[in-house]
């Protein structure tokens, strides 16, 4: 979108489309990203009504992946893997590739009707909110899955083959599922993917290179060629491979985390080419610290990453269950005033 396709009272899709253009938007385009239980203490103890008092400008239609409860702390994804819920959240457990075998890699349907009615449910109740849809654990996180940590990393190194015709295969399930999801009435896709550890990538710059970026380009060309934002999320630092992510396309990354990433760094080295979303932690100070501390956090970020646009504003995690309510609310109304460039106030 330019300049000439903004209007006067922009929308809060033209307010993400002009961030991500590059070009300071009059108003941040913001979202909070809430704790549902949090949400609700608030509502219940506060009065205070998050999604009456809050409009997102974003909205994210994440690929459903808690499919088959199987109990309170289990359920089944759709590619048969199953998930435990501990304190803290979920984990893989008892991963159903005990072999490298290409052929036990399931195919499934990314896209049936049931997703497609959630993002025209999404279009319906947020007809000007810029919608993107996004994909969970697209390459390696599936591979991780499918196969348990210690093999998937051993498969890296020793199991080159596999790799390739796993990857191979997802990739065409997700290509398969694009030419669905960019029919649909949204702006943008996301993929997901956590590469990143909280001291660096979990996997060397050069396997991701060999394995990922390849098939990653393939399927940001095929959302760009359709006129949509690509982003990609990955949690940790991630600072090793912003560049390659450059290279192929990417426009919009997530979550860019400050407790892993020097945001002010990346900012500078690679927020001529990036649109960043997120940029505020939620591990230390602005979740688990004073009103004070948390509206001091959250205007350090908004005023490094917003700078000449680029800029989504948001946290990079949800704002957890265990947040002190004075402290929440003052976390809220940062996010308020930082959305109208109100840093010092």
């Amino acid at each position: 979108m330019n300049r000439q396709e903004i209007t006067s009272n922009p929308t809060s899709r033209e307010l993400a489309l002009r961030a991500v253009a590059h070009e300071a938007p009059p108003r941040i385009p913001a979202t909070l990203y809430i704790d549902a239980d949090l949400k609700s203490r608030l509502l219940r103890e506060r009065g205070f009504d998050a999604d009456r008092e809050f409009r997102n400008d974003t909205v994210r239609v994440l690929w459903d992946i808690e499919c088959n409860k199987v109990d309170d702390k289990h359920f089944t994804d759709p590619f048969g893997c199953m998930w435990q819920f501990d304190e803290g959240g979920y984990m893989f457990i008892n991963p159903p590739m005990t072999e490298p075998n290409v052929a036990d890699v399931p195919r499934i349907d990314l896209f049936p009707a049931s997703e497609k009615q959630r993002v025209l449910d999404a279009r319906a109740a947020h007809p000007d909110a810029f919608i993107f849809y996004q994909f969970t654990m697209t390459f390696g996180e599936r591979l991780w899955a499918l196969r348990g940590m210690e093999n998937y990393l051993m498969d890296l190194a020793s199991e080159p083959t596999f790799i390739h015709g796993a990857l191979d295969v997802l990739l065409e399930m997700h290509l398969d599922a694009l030419d669905k999801i960019l029919a649909m009435p949204i702006d943008g896709v996301t993929f997901g993917d956590d590469f990143g550890s909280q001291k660096g990538l979990m996997i060397s710059p050069k396997s991701f290179r060999e394995f990922y970026k390849p098939r990653l380009a393939k399927l940001y060309g095929r959302v760009r060629d359709a006129g949509l934002v690509v982003g990609a999320h990955s949690c940790g630092d991630n600072t090793a491979i912003l560049g390659d992510y450059i290279d192929i396309g990417l426009q919009m990354f997530h979550p860019l985390q400050p407790e892993c990433m020097d945001i002010a760094a990346v900012k500078r080295e690679f927020g001529e080419h990036l649109t960043f979303r997120g940029g505020i932690g939620t591990q230390g100070a602005a979740a688990h610290g004073s009103p004070d501390d948390a509206r001091r956090a959250v205007m350090q970020a908004v005023k490094i990453l917003s700078e000449n646009g680029g800029y989504l504003l948001e946290s990079c995690k949800p704002l957890p269950l265990e947040t002190p309510l004075d402290t929440a609310l003052a976390f809220i109304q940062a996010l308020r005033d930082a959305r109208e460039y109100r840093f010092d106030g």
